[in-house]
């Protein structure tokens, strides 16, 4: 006596060709040969190029770490930094020279070409809320260091002092020189904005310091 209701051989069926590619009986199978409850597996390979890509990816991820960790084959994030910050410094200093060579360092340069002009004057009032109002004050009144709205000086008080005092800074009164942080451009336009200045008379203005020299 036979069983009505013994499963069929998947490779055959009443109804399905027996080479189908559901039943697996071509070249290229979909489905494994055998079933979980009446559930087939299909046969479903990554490509290949994913597989390489996955073991391009492995390989290197070694490669990057031993050469970060153990070896100088990698620079670190610390490195690269340093590295960039150096090159930014070289092409800070390598604009300030060429600035620098250009730029001409008189009195008559500085008085004709940067005091009195308003642009100038300007980009200077800039420049000495940035570097110089903490110990001068906002109007120059003077505050740790010296008034710079009257006429006494103690270090020059022609254009060139004044500028050769920005550019190298005063050490044995606290004050730095600028030379690294302005260009010689920003200096002149400093110069002009203190002379700009002299003699406003500002409020709770400091008392003078240093020797009374004359503009004419």
């Amino acid at each position: 006596m036979s069983r009505t209701d013994e499963p069929q051989d998947q490779g055959t069926s009443s109804g399905n060709d027996e080479k189908s590619v559901l039943y697996g009986g071509t070249s290229d199978e979909l489905m494994q040969g055998h079933s979980y409850d009446g559930i087939q597996e299909y046969d479903n390979p990554m490509p290949g190029w994913w597989v390489w890509l996955l073991w391009a990816s492995v390989a290197f991820a070694i490669f990057y770490f031993v050469g970060i960790t153990y070896f100088d084959w990698i620079n670190t994030y610390e490195d690269d930094l340093a590295e960039s910050l150096e090159e930014l410094e070289m092409m800070r200093q390598a604009h300030a020279e060429a600035e620098g060579e250009s730029f001409e360092v008189t009195e008559v340069n500085i008085e004709e070409n940067y005091v009195g002009f308003e642009e100038h004057i300007a980009a200077g009032r800039e420049t000495y809320q940035r570097f110089c109002a903490s110990c001068h004050g906002d109007q120059g009144e003077g505050l740790i260091g010296p008034n710079l709205t009257d006429q006494h000086f103690m270090h020059g008080g022609s254009n060139v002092d004044i500028f050769q005092v920005l550019t190298d800074g005063v050490a044995g009164q606290g004050m730095p020189g600028w030379e690294n942080s302005t260009t010689p451009e920003e200096r002149a336009q400093l110069v002009a904005f203190i002379r700009s200045i002299e003699g406003t008379d500002p409020p709770d203005a400091k008392d003078p310091e240093g020797e009374f020299v004359e503009r004419s």
